[in-house]
């Protein structure tokens, strides 16, 4: 009885001080080979190219490689959903690594974090290059590339996490009126941007009016969602918030910010998109014609074809608008 109670005590001595989380380094990883994230996304680019034939695409990787990266992203206002983006300083270049929810809890802005990618693959959703498992055939048919790193032991086996930093000023990409049509290309897909002196506008930008709000009904419970453009409330008063949560019914918000009116319509127009579930859905939109700044997840979306194209701005916080 006297070594089962010694055993016990020092077993609960363990439980109340347990070691210390391991902080991975590249060190670490000295059996892979490192890359860039940069580096990563020209391995897609160089197999499928980067235009809408390139969409849907999952390239499999089936050699030792890491990447690694200071997290820019925080889903803690419930607006980014299972994802994490990752920004290498080193290559100016980011990337969206599809795992699960509750990802601020354990990969904290500013963090560095290593990705096995041995097994995973990237993939392609409306030009948008992630990280993530092997897509499934539902996500195939529904235009998906890859699916999100679910289970513990697969997360356990890919995801690496490095020393808690901070993000810096050099972490953000500086965009203005003067430069952006210079200085914001393709290359900065999925880096943390902000854009100063935006311009809030309503009104028809390149066929859409904006604001605009999402809502997604299942009929007669079928799984697959129909989806419809709504830019009143059911009675009758029109939105004015980035989103919407009516009756535990939420809306998707998208809304208009532009440098240049509209014309052209390729680049200096920007649609930041709020979900329902985002803690600031219901935070007014700005005055119209008002100017102010925005910090976000610069991305891109298109429709099936690959046409029809958009540049949107994810927000992580509503600490990111400046109005």
């Amino acid at each position: 009885m006297v070594v089962a109670a010694i055993g016990m005590s020092s077993c609960y001595n363990h439980f109340d001080d347990p070691a210390p989380t391991k902080i991975w380094t590249a060190e670490d990883f000295s059996n892979e080979k490192i890359i860039t994230i940069k580096e990563l996304k020209q391995m897609f680019y160089d197999e499928y190219g980067s235009g809408s034939s390139s969409l849907a695409k999952t390239l499999a990787i089936t050699e030792d490689l890491v990447i690694s990266g200071k997290v820019i992203s925080s889903d803690q206002a419930g607006n980014v959903y299972k994802s994490i983006y990752l920004y290498d300083e080193d290559c100016e270049s980011a990337i969206e690594v599809k795992v699960m929810v509750s990802n601020w809890v354990l990969y904290h802005p500013g963090q560095t974090v290593f990705v096995k990618l041995n097994g995973l693959c990237v993939g392609s959703y409306r030009y948008m290059l992630s990280v993530g498992t092997m897509p499934s055939a539902t996500d195939i048919a529904n235009g998906y590339a890859n699916n999100n790193i679910q289970t513990k032991p697969d997360i356990d086996a890919h995801i690496f996490i490095g020393a808690l930093g901070e993000l810096t000023a050099a972490d953000t990409l500086v965009v203005t009126k003067n430069n952006y049509s210079t200085v914001l290309t393709d290359d900065a897909m999925g880096r943390l941007v902000r854009f100063e002196g935006l311009t809030y506008k309503e009104g028809t930008f390149d066929g859409d009016k904006y604001p605009q709000y999402l809502e997604v009904t299942y009929p007669n419970n079928q799984t697959s969602g129909v989806y419809e453009n709504r830019y009143e409330l059911p009675d009758g008063k029109p939105f004015n918030t980035y989103a919407y949560n009516y009756d535990d019914d939420r809306y998707y918000g998208s809304s208009w910010f532009s440098y240049n009116n509209g014309s052209p319509t390729t680049s200096g127009n920007y649609i930041v998109r709020v979900s329902g579930y985002a803690n600031f859905a219901l935070q007014n939109l700005p005055t119209v014609d008002s100017t102010g700044d925005i910090t976000a997840i610069y991305t891109k979306y298109s429709a099936r074809s690959g046409g029809y194209i958009k540049y949107q701005l994810l927000i992580n916080s509503y600490a990111g608008i400046n109005f």
